[in-house]
């Protein structure tokens, strides 16, 4: 592309927007969980951290932080509903921050499929929170809390089983070539080095 030609993407935001709604996102769902000074100063601190440095973490730390407030008091079904939002959103625009660069513009329409999953995702996990508030809790735990736990731990194994299974395929020991050894390079020509 020259640099006088343009492309056309459509409505479009940059990708500095991502950033801000990170930090707008963080710095709201702290004040609506009625989070103390304190803690509001250090969950805008880490979202401000996390939008100038995306692969540093500060989002997943200001993300914790409102986990951290949430458990400060006794979590009741509003507050415990703003945190699940808002932990969700900010891992999306998190995971955007990394691979979105603050200077480029990106389509509304490559976002809208991340929009969906986000949406699925959040209508599961809010239907599954207040299912689980539903819960009675008589000072012992629940059986639905050790089924989910049993179960959570059973994925967890299986999955790790699947890793072991497809590293061990992986990194099979071959004939010591690579597969591509006899290809041409793809970049226009034979190389003469």
């Amino acid at each position: 592309m020259r640099r006088d030609e343009t492309l056309r993407i459509g409505a479009s935001v940059s990708g500095a927007v991502l950033r801000v709604l990170t930090a707008l996102v963080v710095v709201a769902a702290a004040m609506a969980i009625g989070a103390p000074p304190v803690w509001l100063g250090i969950a805008a601190a880490l979202a401000l951290f996390g939008a100038l440095l995306p692969s540093q973490g500060g989002t997943w730390l200001a993300a914790g932080v409102l986990l951290i407030v949430l458990l400060l008091d006794s979590p009741d079904g509003g507050r415990a509903t703003i945190v699940v939002a808002a932990v969700h959103a900010l891992h999306v625009l998190g995971a955007l921050s990394l691979v979105v660069p603050a200077t480029a513009r990106v389509s509304l329409r490559a976002l809208r499929p991340t929009a969906l999953r986000l949406a699925a995702m959040q209508t599961a996990g809010q239907i599954t929170l207040h299912a689980g508030l539903l819960i009675p809790s008589a000072g012992a735990l629940p059986a639905a809390v050790i089924a989910g736990a049993v179960a959570a731990l059973t994925l967890a194994l299986w999955m790790l089983g699947m890793l072991g299974r497809s590293r061990l395929t992986a990194f099979a020991p071959g004939t010591g070539r690579s597969p591509s050894a006899d290809a041409e390079p793809s970049v226009g020509g034979r190389s003469y080095t």
